[in-house]
């Protein structure tokens, strides 16, 4: 039996064309509309929460302009979504020491971790400000990307994901967010990441929900769309690098613990987490 003539390695699972992920801030009560929605949809969100500014009573929080959730309400709605760091307090991490960056962080971690039941890795910049110090910290304090409030195009993989910029802000003046979609998903050819951010409260603040349906509703339902958290789509990244493809093209060794798609002259296999596969067919004979 004949190796395979080509071996790739697609960007996403399943060989999905565009992966499309999103990032909230600030843990309000808005958010409870957004993730009905998205679970609605079928879209997938990340939540940067501020564990210290969280009510602790006990009971879901009353809505308001910008009231933060109850912590008993945060494992129950972002279960299938991200809860990510966000700092427990808000400050501007540039502004403040070493070991203020680090108490920001890690006791943010430690109480989403807690809430949640599962390691929280990623985090949004507080107002988006940094600077090569507090990403040096972060790193040696295992946090795995970071989100800012820039955008660029393509924006995945990021130069340095402890600096990584969107797509674009939901309100993002023309193209739209919808009409930059649909420019990428209308071209064949073209794949990548579609990484879309912002804030709950904004919707409430411009008397917009009509929004909500309108900016992110049209991403949604797409057969050859990848819909990921942040971490899921770093996750993934990592996986797929390590993958290793045998000299002779025989056979695939998968050393991480996610399923990784493979394409074996343009046919489509996974190799599973832990495993090696065998990459000779019948039809190579």
């Amino acid at each position: 039996m004949k190796a395979p003539r080509r071996i790739e390695i697609p960007s996403f699972p399943k060989n999905k064309r565009v992966a499309v992920t999103t990032s909230f801030d600030d843990g309000h009560t808005h958010d409870r509309r957004i993730v009905g929605a998205f679970n609605e949809w079928g879209l997938k969100g990340t939540f940067n929460l501020n564990s210290g500014l969280l009510r602790r009573e006990g009971t879901p929080s009353p809505d308001g302009a910008r009231s933060y959730l109850d912590a008993s309400e945060v494992a129950d709605l972002y279960r299938g979504h991200e809860v990510a760091i966000h700092t427990a307090t808000h400050p501007h991490l540039p502004r403040l020491d070493a070991s203020q960056i680090a108490l920001e962080v890690l006791e943010d971690r430690k109480a989403l971790e807690d809430l949640v039941g599962y390691p929280v890795r990623g985090m949004a910049y507080p107002y988006g400000t940094y600077d090569q110090r507090t990403i040096d910290l972060l790193r040696s304090l295992g946090i795995v990307y970071c989100r800012t409030c820039e955008n660029a195009e393509p924006c995945f993989p990021p130069k340095d994901p402890l600096a990584w910029p969107a797509t674009a802000h939901q309100y993002a003046a023309g193209p739209s967010v919808p009409e930059r979609f649909q420019h990428l998903y209308d071209n064949s050819r073209r794949g990548g990441v579609f990484f879309i951010w912002g804030h709950g409260f904004e919707f409430h603040d411009r008397n917009d929900w009509e929004a909500l349906e309108r900016i992110y509703r049209p991403l949604s339902g797409k057969p050859d769309v990848w819909y990921c958290t942040n971490i899921e789509l770093c996750d993934y990244e990592d996986a797929r690098k390590r993958l290793v493809i045998a000299a002779n093209r025989r056979t695939a060794f998968n050393p991480s613990g996610l399923a990784i798609t493979i394409l074996v002259d343009g046919v489509v296999m996974e190799v599973p987490p832990g495993a090696t596969r065998s990459l000779i067919s019948s039809e190579n004979t």
